[in-house]
C-alpha cells in the first residue's frame, strides 16, 4: 500500500472518529451512543488522493462507507464552472456498497485528463441509483505547466 492511500484512510479514521466523538457530548459516553451518532450521520466519500498529478494514466482512489449494501452508486464530477461529468466509465471496479456499507474505486483520468482546467477545484458528487445525491468529495488537480520555448 502506497503513503498516499495509507494517509488517506488514516485521515477517514480520524474524520469518522471526529463526527462521532462531536455527537456523543456529555453524559451521552457510551459505545452504544458513539454508534446510534454514526448511524446519522449517513454516508461518507473520501478521495484517497486529494490532489492529483494530471496525466492520461493519473489514479484516483475513492471510497465511501455509511451506504446500503448493495446500493448502486454513480459519481458525477462537478467542476466549480457547472460542468457535470459521468465517470463511471472509467471506474474500476464498479462501485457497489458491500454487506457492511462500504466500497471502494480507482478512477483512471484517461481522456478526462485533457478536460481539466488549471486552478479549478472540483466536486465528486456521490448519487444512487436513481441519481439522489447522498454524498460529496473535494477533489484537486495539479496540471504542470508548460515549458516556453
Amino acid at each position: 500500500m502506497n503513503r498516499k492511500v495509507l494517509c488517506g484512510f488514516i485521515a477517514l479514521i480520524v474524520v469518522v472518529g471526529l463526527i462521532v466523538c462531536s455527537h456523543i457530548g456529555p453524559g451521552k459516553g457510551t459505545i452504544e451512543a458513539a454508534f446510534a451518532a454514526e448511524s446519522e450521520l449517513g454516508p461518507i466519500v473520501m478521495v484517497a488522493t486529494p490532489t492529483v498529478k494530471v496525466s492520461k494514466n493519473a489514479k484516483v482512489v475513492i471510497m465511501g462507507c455509511g451506504f446500503k449494501p448493495g446500493q448502486e452508486v454513480r459519481i458525477i464530477v462537478d467542476a466549480m464552472d457547472g460542468v457535470l461529468s459521468d465517470i463511471g466509465y472509467a471506474l474500476k471496479p464498479t462501485p457497489v456498497a458491500n454487506t457492511t456499507g462500504a466500497w471502494v474505486t480507482t478512477w483512471t483520468l484517461g481522456r478526462f485528463a485533457r478536460l481539466i482546467k488549471k486552478d479549478v477545484v472540483y466536486n465528486l458528487t456521490v448519487r444512487d441509483g436513481d441519481f439522489k445525491v447522498v454524498a460529496h468529495a473535494p477533489i484537486a488537480f495539479s496540471v504542470k505547466k508548460k515549458k516556453k520555448k
